[in-house]
């Protein structure tokens, strides 16, 4: 059964706040190391049947910059690896 999560990327300010968020948002495991490697992984062991909704992620682009490209990027590429796992960005 597909699961919807809305993450609010507004107040998104550092690599924490957007790493902090994701534990707030998302069921991921105690064990989360709180880095792209680490969201990866939960992507891939957990993420089938996600669909996250990024919303005001112009914020977070900015502020962010490379980090945020990288963290797209990676959404990307694990959406194109696993058919049930949807992520969008919205402005």
């Amino acid at each position: 059964m597909e699961r919807v999560y809305y993450i609010d990327l507004m107040e998104v300010h550092s690599k924490e706040d957007l790493q902090n968020l994701l534990v707030k948002e998302l069921p991921l495991p105690d064990y989360y190391g709180r880095n792209l490697d680490a969201f990866n992984d939960v992507l891939r062991e957990y993420g089938d049947e996600w669909n996250l909704i990024f919303y005001n992620s112009k914020f977070a682009q900015y502020r962010l910059d490379k980090y945020f490209e990288a963290f797209r990027r990676l959404c990307e590429e694990a959406c194109e690896d696993m058919a049930g796992l949807q992520i969008r960005f919205y402005p």
